[in-house]
């Protein structure tokens, strides 16, 4: 308990002294003024867009589209996932081709999304998608793949078959593969989200950032207090999804290990 308390005590010293590090290089001139804004300024920003209609527009449109990007994607990775990794034809055959596409940026066909899609909802949703598909899609492969054999001989020999075996028994495996691959494509695609909307122009907090950026030297203090949101935003996915996974999968090996080293 008084090393957890340590712990979360240097974090917020670390951070406390982050952004007195920064009040004083931009206010001094040791960062320029005309790309800095003072700590102060920006948190003022902040707390003036936080009262504004527009600020949580712009944090709902990210959202939506983050959300319903990861549905279509995610959606698509476990079922496609999860048929190749019941057939071993099938992923020695497809494997390669999903190994490949893995490697390429999601950033490389925005591109080809803009001109296809334009700067609209369904451009950023089909960036989401692509770039978080094929990890996840791997992930959920090497969770089938991973049944044990003793438990798959085992639901053999009683006949347990289909939709029945896939919940007790191929789910139950793969649960800590696909909770991994959903934190990391959940990261992800938000990440994706914001530069659609910062380099495409669809509709949220990318846009606002790059609004303020080209409205001039006065508004970079909303334009950092945008980027200071849109940190905060993937600060609360992660967490959300760190925290559903421990209490999902607090009966897996994975999640004790890390319960015993935090009270450790």
């Amino acid at each position: 308990m008084v090393s957890g308390s340590l712990r979360i005590a240097a974090r917020v010293g670390v951070f406390v002294l982050a952004l007195a590090l920064w009040q004083v290089l931009s206010a001094t001139g040791v960062l320029s003024k005309d790309s800095f804004p003072t700590m102060t300024s920006t948190v003022s920003a902040l707390g003036h867009q936080l009262g504004t209609r527009e600020l949580w527009a712009a944090v709902g449109q990210t959202l939506q589209g983050w959300a319903l990007g990861m549905l279509i994607g995610g959606g698509l990775a476990i079922v496609v996932g999860s048929l190749l990794g019941y057939s071993r034809f099938a992923y020695r055959s497809v494997i390669p081709v999903i190994e490949v596409l893995k490697t390429v940026p999601a950033i490389a066909i925005l591109p080809l999304a803009i001109i296809i899609f334009g700067a609209t909802m369904q451009m950023k949703l089909f960036l989401v998608s692509f770039g978080i598909f094929w990890p996840l899609t791997i992930q959920v492969i090497y969770g089938v793949r991973a049944v044990d054999p003793v438990v798959r001989d085992t639901a053999q020999v009683l006949q347990v078959r289909g939709l029945r075996r896939f919940g007790v028994v191929t789910l139950p495996s793969a649960a800590p593969f696909l909770a991994t691959g959903l934190r990391v494509a959940a990261a992800t695609g938000l990440i994706l989200a914001v530069i659609a909307e910062l380099i495409g122009g669809a509709a949220g907090l990318g846009l606002g950032v790059l609004t303020a950026e080209n409205a001039g030297p006065s508004e970079l203090p909303d334009m950092y207090a945008l980027i200071l949101v849109t940190g905060l935003l993937g600060v609360v996915v992660t967490g959300a999804f760190m925290a559903a996974e421990r209490r999902l999968l607090h009966w897996h090996e994975s999640q004790r290990n890390r319960s015993s080293a935090r009270a450790s």
